[in-house]
């Protein structure tokens, strides 16, 4: 049985006492090139060559790093303490330095989604830095067993907990979404063992695994206690968690100096009615391929089917609203485009326009997040059964329009929100330039 252990003060100890299988997926990730490169190259400020250099991390003991521990606000079973926790540690603030550098920059972009949808299912905050060890916090991130995403979803458990995974769009990629069912899956699991280092073990390696080890040991639900029970993964994996909350809590500590934004990440997003290419959208509205990539990585490839699912795209906040008005321009190719210098310059061929889809169905549901102060997703949530096609490429959906009136103390953002649409579409229907509105003055939502 293993149990927190103290190290003897004087020893400084290193990652030799970790075996690389024992190694979760996202710190195999993070110590490689991050495929998200735009992303880096374009938002982040340059690497602080000093990151990389090990005898920069400072010397701490043992009873430092536990009361370190003991003060981030988290459940006691991520209080532990002992040599492999302290293992991991040190890979994080040695080896990892410039990893750690990134993933708290990007941690700019999804972080406030991780901590508004946690909330909502009244989760511990602390499970905000899963994905650091699942995906280092690269939203494309696959692993050789074919998990996908910022949480790792494999393609059976996504599609179990809602996500599309089809011809076009692969849902375990976007961020919004894929932390919805993350939560949902780690609150369902939590109701199962009351113990959230046992969901952390059931998330890596299944709920049956977790259980079996639990009947093995004598039907003790205590993680350090069924550990020698769980595959060599899942006995790190708890482990380089509470490694992970003790750097990303205290990286100052051992000089690790993060990556800031250098560009503002605000972005809002458009519905997309059409079947269309994102480089269609990047000449019409002057931005590049690449960056358009950048915030949606849930699509598979640059196509976009709007004609088939509802779709959206998201744009920098001041584009959102011009690209609401020109989208039967873009589509119907008569807008001249802006100029600019093109990432991608692939144009749009017959076969990307009738792709058949593994999985066409309506879309009753939507929703919208903030990531940070302006950004905001819309994102469908589809019933995922086979259906034919709503239309043929370029039919508009909807019925007939509808009106609401203003209330006391609505601003565009909750209206868009109760009616399932997106601001930058309320701005197009309703011809609104700024973002005054008046109580009593009624706007069109369809």
């Amino acid at each position: 049985m293993l149990i927190a252990v103290a190290l003897p003060a004087a020893a400084q100890t290193d990652d030799t006492d970790i075996q690389e299988e024992d190694i979760p997926f996202g710190l195999q990730e993070a110590e490689e090139d991050d495929a998200d490169t735009f992303f880096e190259s374009n938002f982040l400020s340059p690497l602080d060559e000093d990151v990389e250099l090990e005898d920069k991390n400072p010397f701490f003991n043992d009873e430092y790093y536990a009361e370190r521990l003991k003060a981030i606000p988290a459940p006691e079973e991520f209080h532990v303490y002992n040599s492999t926790v302290r293992s991991y540690i040190d890979r994080y603030a040695t080896r990892m330095r410039r990893s750690v550098a990134v993933m708290l920059g990007k941690y700019n972009l999804y972080g406030n989604i991780f901590d508004d949808i946690l909330d909502r299912y009244d989760l511990p905050e602390v499970l905000r830095f899963l994905p650091v060890i699942e995906s280092g916090l690269n939203p494309k991130a696959k692993s050789h067993a074919g998990a996908g995403g910022l949480w790792q979803f494999m393609p059976g458990t996504g599609k179990t907990y809602g996500l599309d995974i089809n011809s076009w769009v692969d849902e375990r990629n976007d961020p919004y979404l894929s932390t919805d069912a993350a939560a949902r899956m780690l609150k369902h699991d939590y109701e199962k063992f009351g113990d959230w280092s046992l969901v952390l073990a059931a998330y890596n390696c299944g709920s049956g695994n977790v259980s079996r080890a639990i009947a093995r040991a004598g039907g003790v639900k205590d993680f350090w206690v069924i550990y020698p029970y769980l595959p060599r993964e899942t006995r790190g994996y708890v482990p380089a968690f509470i490694a992970a909350t003790y750097i990303m809590n205290n990286y100052s500590q051992h000089n690790i100096k993060p990556r800031h934004a250098v560009k503002a990440i605000e972005v809002d997003t458009a519905v997309v009615h059409y079947d269309m290419r994102m480089e269609q959208i990047a000449k019409a509205c002057g931005i590049s391929v690449e960056e358009i990539k950048s915030f949606n990585p849930q699509y598979k490839t640059t196509f976009i089917p709007g004609g088939r699912r509802r779709s959206t795209i998201a744009l920098p906040v001041d584009l959102t609203v011009r690209f609401a008005g020109i989208e039967d321009s873009i589509y119907q190719g008569t807008l001249a485009p802006v100029s600019y210098t093109a990432a991608d310059d692939t144009t749009m061929t017959d076969s990307d326009e009738t792709a058949e889809d593994e999985v066409v169905a309506p879309a009753p549901e939507t929703k919208t997040y903030a990531s940070s102060k302006s950004r905001k997703y819309e994102h469908s949530k589809s019933n995922h059964k086979n259906s034919k096609s709503q239309g043929r490429k370029g039919k508009k959906r909807g019925g007939g329009s509808r009106e609401v009136t203003i209330q006391q103390g609505d601003n565009l953002s909750k209206i868009a929100k109760r009616n399932h649409t997106t601001v930058a579409e309320l701005k197009r229907k309703n011809n609104i330039k700024g973002d005054r509105i008046r109580a009593g003055q009624k706007i069109k939502v369809r």
